[in-house]
């Protein structure tokens, strides 16, 4: 099981997400101050593209008599300064190099367009709040997994599509499709973090969120229906809550629970998570989970557990050095049967609208019969968004 999640995994390494919880370095404790989705991805808000153009990008693209004031006027769409108050457009495209099994003899190499999308954003609040009522649509590129490159499904697709209101500065509610709130959303779906609990890069779930939020809480249930467009008996049915506690200025302790179901599946999981801040645009996160999936026949009971530890360290303006330790235990009833990860990684941002990464893999994976030997993958990827 562990080695048929692990392949799955490798057709994951890049996500259409632009949610970074690591910036908790930079003092954003939550998602909403930078997104219009209270748990991240998707559009940035005007706020949101303005820090991206000035606390965490460099100004490689910049000349040095640009302030940074006017960089910020100008970071909506196409390095432009917003026509208007109801209408925000983006274009964003991410691309992915992959060198996997790295000196043996099934070494590959392969290019992969991961996904390339059109974001619209229609604020339609009151002058003074026009974030106040929301419309998000994103529609584009996604295509088929590695693992299944025969598929027929449509290649263009949305993953996010909702509207969201603002009561106050406290509770909101949004509808639509969406991700699923559970656990941290970083934007690494390789790990198993987001495989497990099947949180990731096309799991999004059309439902109803309920979010309250304050300076040192973040709330949120969702009751969710599956993916419309899936077959009516995959969609899993249920619902979902997360919330995280700032008990220092600095870290953030948080906990997150799914129960669904569908015709054939059930599946529960909870996770527990943490953030902190160290330095001045550096931080560490950790999250230790466990998800059961058990037969609706009652045929088959599996729980499987992981956890995972990742820092994000500021070298310079826009540079910063990425760490990952991560474990698996597909079936916590068996002596071995788990997997471990672990690989650096360095992700710098030249300037707004454009990320360069690569990370460097190690994965080993112990069964009953043997352990496996090491495998090296190497990844670079470019993230462009306008």
């Amino acid at each position: 099981m562990i080695k048929k999640l692990l392949f799955i995994g490798l057709t994951l390494f890049s996500s259409h997400a632009w949610s970074y919880p690591n910036f908790i370095g930079f003092g954003y404790n939550a998602c909403l101050t930078c997104h219009y989705n209270p748990y991240g991805n998707g559009p940035l808000t005007d706020y949101g593209r303005a820090l991206s153009a000035n606390a965490i990008s460099d100004r490689l693209i910049h000349s040095d008599s640009k302030s940074e004031e006017e960089i910020a006027t100008n970071s909506g769409f196409l390095y432009s300064k917003p026509k208007n108050q109801w209408l925000r457009p983006s274009i964003d495209y991410r691309g992915l190099y992959l060198k996997s099994n790295y000196q043996t003899d099934t070494e590959d190499s392969k290019i992969i367009h991961m996904d390339a999308n059109l974001n619209l954003v229609f604020r339609l609040g009151p002058k003074e709040n026009k974030d106040k009522f929301i419309a998000v649509g994103t529609v584009g590129y996604a295509p088929a997994p590695l693992s299944n490159q025969d598929s027929t499904e449509p290649k263009y697709r949305s993953r996010e599509h909702y509207l969201g209101y603002r009561m106050n500065d406290k509770w909101g509610v949004y509808g639509g499709l969406m991700d699923k709130i559970f656990g941290l959303r970083i934007p690494d779906h390789i790990t198993y973090s987001r495989i497990a609990p099947a949180v990731s890069q096309n799991d999004q779930t059309h439902g109803v969120l309920l979010h309250y939020t304050k300076p040192v809480l973040d709330f949120g249930v969702q009751a969710y229906v599956g993916n419309m467009a899936q077959d009516a008996n995959l969609r899993q049915k249920g619902i979902a809550t997360q919330a995280e506690y700032s008990v220092t200025d600095n870290t953030r302790i948080g906990g997150s629970l799914f129960n669904s179901k569908s015709i054939f599946l059930k599946t529960y999981g909870m996770a527990f998570h943490s953030r902190s801040r160290f330095g001045k645009g550096s931080s560490i996160m950790a999250e230790v989970g466990q998800v059961n999936k058990s037969a609706v026949s009652g045929s088959s009971d599996i729980d499987s557990r992981y956890w995972l530890i990742q820092n994000h360290i500021k070298a310079s303006r826009g540079l910063y050095i990425i760490n990952t330790i991560e474990y698996f235990k597909a079936n916590i009833k068996k002596k071995e049967d788990k997997g471990i990860r672990f690989g650096p990684g360095l992700q710098y941002f030249p300037g707004q609208g454009l990320e360069l990464r690569t990370d460097l893999y190690n994965t080993r994976v112990f069964s009953e019969e043997s352990v496996s030997d090491d495998t090296w993958d190497i990844t670079g990827q470019l993230h462009l968004w306008f």
